[in-house]
């Protein structure tokens, strides 16, 4: 076992929920937010009242500790049990999804690239229970279409929400904002918090809730070569159809196909791995 996991069980029957931070070892958010939860459940000052709480604060240590995305590869593209995991990222993502297996709801905090960035939270499946648990969040955004858009990918999509939909499981993907805002910390806090309160798994009610808007992903572009971003985007920048999005160093661009939203900007993106992704309001 290569994961530290806190468990704290009420010996009552209900939902056993796994809360997971750092997926990706430079995304902190998570990790602080679920640690401050912890010495709660600790000292006894938060106690389920039914079920089971589970927290995984750091899912990819030796990427954590050296505040790096990952080490051999993206562990959110390979979270499935792996029958000859080859890489350090495979064999977590093996034991990852025997955790998420076993549990019944699912909830992933992550963190995104830029200042300024605005939280969202990735809910893709039709699930009752997942629609419920977005909307008392006090998060204004909702992305769906994550799994469409690599469907016929030559990138493979076993992440942490994949693998919770393949066993029939209750998953949300949270991104609370940039790294290292303390506002992305405070709001992975308030999605622990929330969740647990909308569940009654602990007692009192969940904070007002905001007026949310749903955005459709139309499409992810991978970076093929050298090249940059043609602005300083920030994740839900609102652009234009015809808009120069980026540039390559041999003077090619990227032009917008369409008005909508740039998602996800990451200006230091590697060669071969995705760089934006593109979406419109439902």
């Amino acid at each position: 076992m290569m994961l530290k996991k806190y468990t704290f069980d009420s010996k009552i029957s209900g939902p056993k929920i796994l809360f997971l931070g750092a997926v990706h070892g430079n995304e902190p958010a998570g990790t602080k937010a679920i640690f401050k939860i912890i010495e709660k459940f600790a000292s006894h000052a938060l106690l389920p009242l039914h079920g089971m709480v589970e927290f995984i604060p750091i899912c990819n240590p030796q990427a954590f500790e050296k505040n790096v995305r990952q080490i051999d590869e993206n562990l959110n593209r390979v979270v499935k049990i792996w029958d000859n995991p080859v890489n350090y990222e495979q064999k977590i993502g093996t034991e990852l999804a025997s955790y998420i297996k076993e549990s019944d709801i699912i909830i992933d905090l992550h963190s995104t690239h830029c200042p300024q960035d605005k939280p969202f939270i990735f809910n893709d499946y039709n699930d009752k229970l997942a629609d419920k648990l977005a909307a008392v969040q006090n998060i204004e955004y909702i992305i769906k279409g994550w799994p469409e858009i690599y469907a016929n990918s030559p990138i493979t999509d076993f992440s942490t929400g994949n693998c919770a939909r393949t066993y029939n499981k209750t998953c949300l993907t949270v991104e609370c904002g940039w790294h290292n805002s303390p506002l992305a910390e405070q709001t992975a806090y308030y999605v622990i918090m929330n969740t647990l309160l909308t569940l009654n798994i602990i007692s009192g009610s969940p904070s007002i809730k905001i007026s949310q808007s749903q955005i459709m992903m139309d499409s992810y572009f991978i970076k093929q070569q050298s090249g940059h971003l043609a602005r300083n985007f920030h994740h839900l920048d609102t652009i234009k159809k015809g808009e120069i999005l980026a540039c390559y160093d041999n003077n090619h661009t990227i032009i917008c196909p369409q008005n909508g939203f740039i998602l996800l900007p990451n200006p230091e993106a590697s060669i071969n791995s995705e760089w934006f992704y593109l979406g419109h309001l439902l």
